[in-house]
């Protein structure tokens, strides 16, 4: 016997006792009532305990789909991030050859640009020196060259016999007119000293264009 007809049996001995006491039946009556009334009640809380139970089972299941759902999203999320991770190792390791590449080429440069630098103030040394010294340098050895001096005492020897020719033949009439030969314009006993001087002096001439040249360090080349 389950309690709902435990229940009923007991209501209806305590009834039918009652039944036999005065005013017994309207109490009788009043107390069916009354137990309808909570049968209506206790059914009611039974529906909705079922449909609590329903929904709540149905909360579960939405629950367990959610879990689900937020595990697979944790799994792609955690791929994700390990292909993010790579990648940004990669992007970093790749960074930092290119930043090393960069630093090679910037000190390739800059020992170039030193070198151009040293290469330059060379050249401008020796632009100074050519411009100052090189040119005069170079009228001095062909002045004192082997082609120079060599063409210069050709031309002396035959100057010289030329002088000598004259000579002979201006001393040859002297001695047909009995002249004197301090009388001769061809006697000058100090012309010896005066080659000599005249040597020295070519030897120590300056050139203008040579002193011009020298001032055009540093200038256009139309100075």
């Amino acid at each position: 016997m389950d309690d709902d007809s435990m229940i009923s049996c007991m209501l209806m001995s305590v009834c039918n006792f009652a039944s036999m006491l005065p005013e017994g039946v309207s109490r009788f009556c009043k107390r069916i009532q009354e137990y309808e009334e909570f049968l209506k009640k206790r059914d009611k809380m039974k529906a909705s305990m079922a449909a609590l139970k329903k929904e709540n089972e149905g909360f579960a299941e939405k629950e367990k789909t959610l879990l689900l759902k937020f595990a697979d999203l944790t799994s792609k999320h955690e791929v994700d991030m390990k292909e993010l991770r790579k990648r940004l190792e990669a992007e970093e390791l790749q960074d930092k050859a290119y930043r090393e590449a960069l630093d090679v080429q910037r000190k390739a440069f800059l020992e170039d640009k030193e070198g151009l630098k040293a290469s330059l103030t060379q050249a401008t040394i020796a632009n100074q020196w050519l411009i100052e010294h090189g040119f005069q340098q170079v009228v001095t050895y062909l002045l004192h060259s082997t082609e120079f001096n060599s063409a210069l005492g050709d031309m002396y020897t035959k100057l010289l016999n030329h002088g000598k020719h004259l000579g002979f033949v201006a001393d040859y009439k002297a001695h047909e007119s009995r002249q004197p030969q301090e009388q001769s314009s061809f006697f000058q006993p100090q012309a010896f000293d005066v080659f000599k001087e005249s040597v020295l002096k070519m030897e120590r001439l300056t050139y203008p264009y040579v002193g011009e040249l020298s001032n055009c360090f540093g200038k256009p080349l139309l100075c």
